[in-house]
């Protein structure tokens, strides 16, 4: 079991990138749970890190499966951006005008239903700043597979927003 000092470090480091890789999924309810579900692995995991990053990869992977886990539990449906917007929490979202918001809510509803993959690949490509190898060692597939969902799935956008 780990310190709590060492979940305390991970939690200010990672803590943000785990909770928008949640809420890509989930309702911020049950992201919520997940999140903390998250941790509480990281707390009982005691593998050793081969740094930082490698730290990141293995949350973020962790919370993606535990996300995909509740989705298939079929009692909840993905989070959607009028539920954000209603509860007044644009800013999670990056948004500050109402324009702003309606483009978040078109980019947000096209990657609602891409599948998966390529949503993961994606998601961890775009928005996290993984490169196809990183996203390779993390989902365990081969690097070209990685570069073709990607490819796919930027496709896919491109297309539901034209």
């Amino acid at each position: 079991m780990r310190a709590s000092t060492d979940i305390e470090r991970a939690m200010a480091a990672h803590g943000d990138a785990v909770w928008r890789a949640c809420l890509l999924y989930l309702q911020p309810t049950d992201a919520e749970d997940v999140f903390q579900d998250v941790f509480l692995k990281f707390a009982l995991h005691d593998a050793p890190f081969n740094g930082d990053s490698h730290e990141k990869a293995w949350l973020l992977r962790v919370a993606i499966n535990a996300c995909k886990d509740v989705l298939k539990s079929a009692r909840t449906k993905n989070a959607s951006v009028e539920e954000l917007t209603e509860e007044g929490r644009e800013g999670e979202l990056g948004a500050e005008s109402d324009e702003a918001v309606l483009g978040l809510r078109e980019i947000l509803d096209a990657m609602d239903a891409l599948g998966d993959p390529p949503k993961t690949q994606l998601y961890l490509a775009l928005y996290e700043g993984y490169t196809a190898r990183e996203i390779s060692q993390m989902t365990g597939m081969p690097e070209g597979t990685v570069y073709s969902w990607i490819s796919r799935g930027k496709k896919q956008l491109r297309e539901a927003l034209s």
